[in-house]
């Protein structure tokens, strides 16, 4: 995840939910509260499928990007310090490779225009609001969120950070009180 932002069509966020869920259901993990993120995009994106070609770099290459999702869809690298907080199960690095993936789902080959904070574009016409509901998508979907989980129990059960947890049981609050 970087602060670059660029316009893009816009998606609901249900519409992000659908993909997700359908990602999901493709590679078998309909039910899976905690996804082996490393996993799906190491061995089965690339490896298996060779949808996207994986690639680790250092922070020289990377400055301050924790990952990259090439807009034409050849490769996602993930910075080596995130890769390696991520394989140990750190929830903030698994989220930013969700986030990545959500990038390489929404946004291969669309042509992006940038934005910038308060040009007035709305969140859900923006590439770094939706890639982040991809990842709480993707890591915690609602089907497996039950109202009576807490932000707690989704973090342990989803291996995501206490702020994502926080983000995610808030907003499935309001879905539901709709």
């Amino acid at each position: 995840m970087n602060s670059q932002d660029f316009v893009v069509p816009a998606r609901s966020w249900d519409n992000i939910h659908s993909v997700a869920e359908t990602i999901r259901n493709a590679i078998g993990l309909s039910n899976v509260p905690y996804v082996p993120i490393v996993d799906v995009l190491e061995k089965i994106m690339d490896h298996q499928l060779n949808m996207v070609r994986f690639e680790v770099g250092d922070h020289t290459e990377m400055g301050g990007a924790e990952g990259l999702a090439d807009p034409n869809g050849e490769f996602i690298i993930i910075r080596e310090d995130v890769y390696e907080k991520a394989v140990g199960g750190d929830g903030r690095a698994r989220f930013t490779i969700a986030h990545e993936l959500g990038h390489f789902f929404l946004h291969t080959g669309i042509p992006l225009a940038r934005s910038v904070t308060g040009d007035g574009v709305k969140p859900f016409c923006k590439s770094e609001p939706q890639a982040n509901q991809f990842a709480a998508e993707f890591l915690m979907p609602r089907s497996l969120i039950t109202p009576s989980m807490n932000r707690f129990n989704i973090a342990i059960n989803h291996g995501v950070s206490d702020e994502a947890a926080n983000l995610r049981f808030k907003y499935l609050s309001n879905l539901r009180a709709k």
